[in-house]
């Protein structure tokens, strides 16, 4: 590359001189912020507001860690109390032997049953509901004998649209009452399992 040269430089006055000098530094200076300065800024703060977000991200990952532990103890303990409720829900094996379970109780309570009639059963999410229209005639105390039976057996049963009447002296000189309610017992719902694939036809 060729020198450059400055002599022309020596035909202007000293103020001209340092005016022109100073121009030709303004424009070296204009150039480099154009083409070298500008663009490494702007790259620098992209990278900038990368760093940031991955900070961000960072922050918000070692909080869902940090909480992981608690999520996973919260649902371990809910999932033993599903499998709790579960086991206090009888299966349609079971309805059979519970109605016979509760005819007996009654019976040892010193209950006479005038009406047992099961009722249809009604679906709800994942269990459905078993009701018993049951009329029991005996003493005040029997039936307190019996309600208290029923809600001590294992699974769960509800007593619903409790009612008294007619009331009648025995033999004895005790009262004898009608009591009409309707208990309610749940079985679980087993979800039909969805096919992973459809049937490949059969190639003839």
């Amino acid at each position: 590359m060729a020198d450059l040269n400055f002599a022309f430089l020596h035909s202007y006055s000293p103020l001209k001189r340092c005016f022109m000098l100073l121009g030709i530094l303004l424009v070296l200076a204009a150039l480099f912020v154009y083409f070298a300065y500008l663009p490494k800024r702007k790259e620098a703060e992209k990278l900038e507001r990368q760093l940031k977000e991955a900070r961000v991200k960072l922050h918000q990952t070692q909080q869902i860690a940090a909480q992981l532990p608690d999520f996973e103890n919260e649902f371990a303990n809910l999932t033993m109390a599903f499998k709790k409720a579960l086991n206090k829900l009888p299966d349609n094996k079971e309805i059979p032997a519970l109605l016979l379970k509760i005819t007996k109780l009654g019976k040892d309570a010193k209950l006479s049953f005038n009406l047992f009639q099961p009722l249809a059963i009604r679906a709800k999410d994942f269990y459905a509901e078993v009701p018993i229209d049951i009329e029991v005639s005996g003493s005040y105390h029997a039936v307190g004998n019996f309600f208290s039976q029923i809600c001590a057996m294992p699974r769960i049963v509800n007593i619903n649209n409790f009612s008294l009447g007619n009331y009648q002296a025995d033999s004895d000189g005790g009262n004898i009452l009608k009591t009409r309610f309707q208990a309610v017992t749940y079985t679980f719902i087993e979800q039909p399992a969805t096919p992973d694939s459809k049937p490949t036809k059969k190639k003839k």
